[in-house]
């Protein structure tokens, strides 16, 4: 954000934990990635299988990119936009049948791709990690307080988990600030977390052209 001539203030929300887990079979015929952090959690999974499956896809770029970065070839992945439903469009992935799947991802994420899948083939998850709804301390009073003095401030969230955490945070600091916090423009990483955000009051709501951060910045541009 600061690169691209903006003034970034934090307001950390969620943090990762990682969870062990192993695989319930030996082999697999495919196995999927749901985001950079699956990679990063599920490396020693990953690992215990010594390569029994024949093809690997991932959510998005960033996914592949990471998956790459330790070696590991990825077959497909969506080129656009990062989703579940981007994933399952692909032609790689809507001609998968009778193969087992698995799919690794954090505690309770979406049901998007084993719903997809699960018709065809024998689908699995495997979570490796979990989000954690961060203390409140005196960063996050310290930037309420510095972001709500400035009234050209734009909210970036990247999940519908972040958005609802980030909201009860504020109520706890101070709960009229809510009223103030809804009036600025909020940029996303979906139509399914703007979907979100407008229910629970906010207006003003774009949603980045990538899922990454140079959509955010991209989205943040269009802002008047």
């Amino acid at each position: 954000m600061n690169e691209s001539g903006h003034q970034a203030i934090l307001f950390p929300t969620l943090k990762i934990e990682a969870l062990k887990s192993a695989p319930l079979k030996e082999r697999y015929d495919v196995v999927i990635f749901i985001s950079a952090n699956a990679v990063e959690y599920g490396l020693e999974a990953l690992s215990s299988l010594n390569h029994n499956h024949d093809q690997i896809f991932a959510v998005g770029a960033a996914t592949a990119k990471k998956l790459d970065h330790h070696g590991f070839k990825v077959d497909a992945f969506p080129q656009d936009k990062a989703s579940s439903e981007s994933l399952l469009a692909m032609g790689e992935v809507k001609k998968l049948s009778n193969k087992d799947i698995l799919i690794f991802r954090g505690k309770g994420g979406r049901e998007t791709l084993k719903e997809g899948l699960g018709s065809n083939n024998v689908v699995e998850y495997i979570e490796v990690y979990r989000r954690v709804r961060c203390n409140v301390k005196t960063l996050h009073a310290e930037s309420l307080t510095q972001f709500l003095s400035s009234k050209e401030g734009v909210i970036t969230i990247t999940s519908v988990e972040n958005l609802s955490t980030m909201m009860s945070i504020i109520e706890q600091i101070n709960a009229d600030a809510m009223a103030h916090i809804k009036q600025y423009p909020l940029v996303v990483l979906s139509d399914r977390i703007k979907t979100y955000a407008q229910s629970v009051g906010f207006n003003r709501v774009e949603v980045a052209p990538q899922t990454n951060d140079n959509g955010l910045v991209q989205a943040i541009g269009l802002i008047e």
